[in-house]
């Protein structure tokens, strides 16, 4: 008898990589330059792996490891996260003792997966959900710390086109995807638990009954500062998706009302509520876990691929015509590792900090 794994949500958020062109005095963006992005990725693990940190007073980001994934458009690799700066005690969960300390230098290690689009620059990276430091201005410090390396690809390339420059400064940039529209996540949804209007009472000239007795109440009792907020509850056995999509719609246009917000269960069972300010561009894959508690790569990197090939966010991008590739020219080669070999020698602890 087979039996079968049981699966788990995994939150994978989303990234997208662009590079941007200089023709003339105008600056091209929207473009995706993976040759570029994924020498910097190779370039940089040329370095030690102690030579590789980022790390500030806080939090360390390293990337550990990047190689083709078994899909010729999509590359793989994992970061470790790490937090520290303050003296904490490591504690038996079941006597509550104190049997070790992790010192200010020192911190526990997570693993945080990644995939990258080839074609798109589509950067799909696991929820750190144990360390919570990954993020993207972290990211970004990181990539920044290590540009140096691929400079003599950048100045190769602007030989092989002067027509279509790279700046050192701005080679690259990190985005967050762009909000998804309220209504379009709304479909996410199996079914409706409630729906919450907010009420600034502060902007209102004119108030409904039942609002003004609440408020009259509240002044009544001296309490000054507070948020209003009506909630309508689901009880039908249906889902209710269209029918709440189709009222939330009509209230908003009434321009009534501060805010507002939805919770509802989507289709892998978790509850989630979602707002206009809330919502970004961020994925669900269902995976199973080992004995350890961690998800099983195969089952998180074929969420991910699923993504990309099936669910892929950004639009098709269009190739910047008349480029020439650089390719794995061996002088830009040499000097790259030139560079690299120098950092790794270098016996001074060089902290890359914010």
């Amino acid at each position: 008898m087979v039996v079968e794994e049981k699966k788990q949500k995994l939150k994978v958020k989303a990234f997208e990589l662009i590079n941007p062109y200089l023709i003339g005095s105008n600056i091209v963006e929207g473009r995706y330059n993976h040759e570029l992005m994924d020498r910097l990725f190779r370039s940089i693990m040329l370095l030690k792996l102690n030579k590789r940190k980022y790390k500030n007073k806080e939090v360390t980001l390293n990337l550990v490891d990047y190689k083709q994934s078994s899909n010729i458009n999509i590359m793989q690799g994992y970061f470790s996260t790490a937090r520290h700066g303050i003296r904490r005690s490591n504690i038996d969960i079941e006597t509550q003792e104190e049997i070790s300390y992790i010192e200010p230098h020192q911190g526990v290690k997570n693993e945080v997966f990644f995939t990258l689009d080839k074609q798109r620059g589509l950067l799909l990276v696991e929820d750190d959900k144990a360390n919570k430091v990954f993020n993207r201005s972290l990211l970004k410090s990181f990539l920044f710390s290590h540009r140096e390396l691929i400079f003599p690809y950048i100045d190769a390339f602007n030989i092989l086109n002067d027509e279509a420059v790279i700046s050192k400064r701005s080679f690259y940039r990190l985005t967050s995807l762009p909000p998804v529209d309220f209504f379009e996540k709304l479909k996410e949804f199996q079914s409706i638990k409630s729906g919450i209007f907010y009420i600034d009472s502060s902007e209102r000239e004119e108030s409904v009954d039942v609002v003004q007795k609440l408020e009259d109440e509240l002044d009544d009792n001296s309490i000054d500062e507070y948020d209003l907020e009506i909630k309508i509850k689901n009880k039908s056995s249906s889902g209710m998706v269209k029918t709440f999509e189709k009222y939330f719609k009509k209230m908003i246009e009434l321009q009534k009302y501060d805010s507002y917000a939805i919770e509802g269960v989507t289709e892998s069972g978790s509850i989630k509520k979602i707002t206009p300010d809330s919502i970004t561009r961020e994925f669900e894959i269902m995976v199973a876990y080992n004995a350890n508690g961690l998800p099983k790569l195969d089952h998180m990197f074929n969420g991910m691929e699923n993504i990309i090939v099936r669910n892929n966010p950004i639009e098709t991008k269009d190739l910047l015509s008349g480029i020439t590739h650089v390719e794995d020219d061996a002088d830009v080669l040499e000097k790259i590792k030139y560079l690299a070999k120098r950092c790794n020698e270098n016996k001074e602890d060089e902290e890359k900090s914010v």
